[in-house]
């Protein structure tokens, strides 16, 4: 069936290697999540994974796969608004009749996902017209904040509070030259849960994230760490011994970074323009 799917993320959320889809869409359609069974084909499991009936009544926009908590599975986000008139609000005189509230999805690690939006902080208590999410490490410390902008509104910055209590490790993956990012190069970390990311400044709905790639690695993890990278050109390297708890830039074919050469993205941003 053809639906609206304003918003859209790609992401292994299901940590198999393939990325799997997720798309928001108009109210009384639900959100979509697609699995990629790693042959080029989709099974659409949003009711076996508990997220039909939260997105039933919403209007989703923008949108992204994020670790929230830093435990290692990703979980959703969708920020919502209507379209057309919401009759309750319109009948009670509200200047804002398309408002509604954004929504937090947690993996919960067994093939599920519960709503926890109402566990989230006064920041998901607001309803407004969310249109587009912007997701990126703002603070530096390690967890993944999101910046939303809102029809008649100014935008709002959600700061988290939550992810830095676990470990991390943080990513930014560069050109051979390094005058560039290695968008598109995938990371796998192998602990005890196996992790795959992508280099990406793609965000759903005009947004644009931050590129630098985060892993959640739970309380438990090692100090230090070890990754592969598959770089856009095909070729791969192993880098090793990576600490944890801190960003590191790693470039193409420069395996004397293997310890990580830690440039916040703002100065490196600056130095590669």
């Amino acid at each position: 069936m053809a639906e609206a799917s304003m918003g859209v993320d790609a992401a292994d959320f299901d940590e198999d290697g393939d990325e799997d889809l997720f798309m928001t869409h108009l109210r009384q359609e639900t959100n979509t999540l697609y699995i990629n069974d790693g042959q080029g084909w989709f099974e659409d499991r949003t009711v076996a994974m508990g997220l039909a009936n939260p997105s039933f009544a919403y209007t989703g926009f923008g949108t992204a796969w994020f670790d929230y908590d830093n435990d290692g599975w990703l979980d959703l986000l969708a920020v919502n608004g209507a379209v057309r008139k919401i009759q309750a609000l319109s009948e009670a005189g509200d200047p804002y009749p398309l408002h509604q509230p954004n929504q937090l999805f947690r993996n919960l690690g067994d093939g599920h996902y519960r709503e926890v939006t109402a566990q989230a902080g006064r920041a998901f208590a607001v309803s407004l017209v969310s249109r587009g999410a912007a997701f990126g490490d703002l603070d530096e410390d390690g967890d993944t904040d999101v910046i939303i902008a809102n029809n008649a509104g100014a935008a709002r910055v959600l700061v988290n509070q939550v992810g830095s209590s676990s470990r991390w490790l943080g990513l930014r993956l560069l050109t051979t030259d390094g005058g560039r990012d290695a968008y598109g190069a995938r990371i796998v970390l192998d602990g005890e849960q196996t992790l795959w990311r992508r280099s990406r400044a793609d965000g759903s709905y005009a947004s644009s994230n931050d590129p630098r790639v985060l892993f959640g690695l739970g309380e438990s993890a090692e100090k230090t760490v070890s990754v592969r990278i598959f770089w856009p050109d095909g070729t791969e390297e192993r880098r090793t011994d990576l600490a944890t708890g801190r960003y590191h830039t790693l470039r193409q074919g420069h395996a004397d970074q293997g310890a990580g050469n830690p440039v916040p993205y703002l100065e490196s941003n600056q130095q590669h323009q």
